[in-house]
């Protein structure tokens, strides 16, 4: 079976040939790799050269979304796999697709991010540690969300969907929104915990802000234009990082009526919903402690407080521009 590995690409001179030498370094080599750069400005096209890829350069800037749809076209495999640039895999992982597609009744893959490496900065290490803690818990076999860090398909499923939504030109929710489709279609998206890959990534505090207000305020968009929200609380692996939402709010009201009204009462009030907020992402504290030690613990737990207050903002921003009328 050939394997089609669509890769797109903006600016990511740092990472992009460690990713295409892992692939390359696959025991599996009967496959393709499309590399579809979007509109990039530094030399990544230079460095897809090197190796033997299919090249697909945008004119402009038309968003992940785009380009995935426009390597996916060329594709001339069965399967798709769907790999971020800065994503590093293994030298089973193609073999190993290979032999689940091989089973008829699998429609696509969900790889995982590995959570063995450690992360000096910390909102590097709360973003890793939350998405293999909530996104991908242990006690789930298919998915109920989906991340296009490894995500592969059979092409002529992802033809029939029509692809990923490009009216979404931003990394943001659009590989969640094609999630949606394909389990709303009667899909079912697999987790394999085999095909785990390593995330060559770095946030820094400001970078991680802008990021997560970006994607909290596409997703609160979608959930509002297509009626997703209830499909969301559902997904009860996230329960606990919703209900810390309107915590957080009665926390931040709070700390403003104690500067402007300072009152022994509502300092208990405070703590408490502190303690509260803090109940619920004890299990989260102690999956990254087990595995990175308390310090790790501890920061993860600071930077829940700002992810969560950027979920709150993103929201509200959402709402606000869902009523605006404004598109992605």
């Amino acid at each position: 079976m050939k394997i089609s590995i669509v890769i797109p690409v903006y600016n990511a001179s740092l990472t992009l040939k460690e990713c295409l030498n892992s692939v390359f370094n696959s025991n599996y080599k009967n496959f393709e790799v499309i590399i579809v750069s979007d509109n990039s400005s530094d030399n990544s096209v230079e460095i897809a050269k090197q190796f033997k890829c299919k090249i697909i350069e945008l004119p402009k800037n038309m968003g992940p979304a785009f380009a995935r749809n426009k390597g996916a076209e060329i594709a001339e495999s069965d399967v798709l796999l769907f790999v971020d640039s800065d994503v590093i895999i293994k030298k089973d992982a193609l073999n190993y697709l290979n032999n689940k597609f091989s089973d008829n009744e699998v429609d696509a893959i969900q790889g995982i991010y590995s959570h063995e490496p450690i992360y000096k900065n910390m909102a590097t290490q709360y973003q890793q540690s939350y998405t293999s803690y909530y996104i991908w818990p242990a006690n789930k076999k298919y998915a109920s969300t989906l991340s296009t860090c490894c995500f592969a398909i059979r092409k002529k499923i992802f033809d029939q969907l029509k692809g990923f939504d490009s009216n979404i030109k931003r990394a943001t929710c659009e590989d969640e929104v094609f999630g949606y489709k394909l389990i709303g279609n009667g899909y079912k998206i697999l987790i394999s915990r085999e095909l785990n890959v390593e995330h060559r990534v770095h946030y820094s505090i400001k970078h991680f802000i802008i990021r997560t207000f970006n994607r909290y305020t596409s997703h609160m968009l979608f959930y509002l234009r297509n009626k997703t929200y209830v499909d969301k609380i559902k997904q009860t692996n996230y329960l606990k990082v919703l209900m810390g939402i309107p915590i957080l709010s009665l926390i931040l009201l709070s700390a403003i009526t104690i500067i402007i009204f300072p009152n022994e009462k509502i300092w208990y009030i405070f703590l408490i919903l502190n303690l509260i907020f803090l109940s619920l992402h004890t299990g989260f504290a102690r999956f990254v402690n087990n595995s990175k030690g308390p310090k790790k613990a501890f920061g993860v737990i600071i930077i829940c407080y700002l992810d969560t207050f950027m979920m709150l903002t993103g929201a509200f921003y959402g709402c606000l521009a869902y009523l605006l009328g404004r598109k992605y």
